[in-house]
């Protein structure tokens, strides 16, 4: 199956997905996250960076109006396999430590968007993890970064390999399209002022 590809741009900021998905993060409403295979899934790349916020966020919206859970996945690969054998012990980490520490950045970057979500870190080319998880799921879920001005919009090697052979549709997502709310939900505090 060829995959699609669908751009959600800065010119439709007024979607449906990005309406529901607004009211879901000021209701404080969580989207299911666990794989149930009676109800449509949807991957989302979560890298560390601005662009993977923006698609974690739309897919948010995406999976409650479609009734679908949410699968962040975010690929990452071990330094010590690209080291020379000469280079200094000291500054190696083991294979582990790097597990560790990816997966718990993936974590504080999920959780500052849904912290109900718990992401998959799976070590691999970032292409090759991301077309295995999406094996069965309704979509795929990407960001790209927005372009510098008067320059065109690029797509990486991942983006590309993924829209190429991805078993589902895919969505690309750019940070300005999306809507951040004002409040999230899960950031507010409240206070009462002294009376009298």
């Amino acid at each position: 199956m060829r995959a699609s590809i669908v751009t959600f741009s800065e010119h439709f900021p007024g979607t449906l997905a990005a309406r529901h998905l607004l009211r879901a993060m000021i209701d404080g409403e969580e989207v299911p996250v666990t794989h149930n295979s009676t109800r449509p899934r949807i991957v989302v790349g979560v890298s560390h960076s601005p662009a993977a916020t923006a698609a974690l966020r739309w897919a948010i919206g995406e999976a409650r109006l479609r009734g679908a859970t949410i699968q962040p996945v975010h690929a990452w690969q071990w330094s010590g396999q690209h080291r020379a054998s000469y280079a200094p012990m000291g500054t190696w980490r083991s294979h582990d430590e790097e597990y560790a520490a990816a997966r718990e950045q993936t974590r504080r970057v999920v959780a500052r968007v849904a912290p109900y979500l718990e992401p998959i870190v799976t070590h691999g080319p970032p292409a090759q993890v991301l077309l295995t998880q999406c094996e069965g799921a309704e979509m795929l879920v990407l960001g790209i970064r927005d372009p510098e001005p008067g320059m065109p919009v690029a797509a990486t090697a991942v983006l590309s390999a993924c829209i190429m052979s991805a078993p589902c549709p895919v969505v690309v997502v750019s940070p300005k399209s999306v809507p951040r709310p004002a409040f999230p939900s899960h950031d507010v505090t409240l206070s009462v002022a002294p009376t009298g």
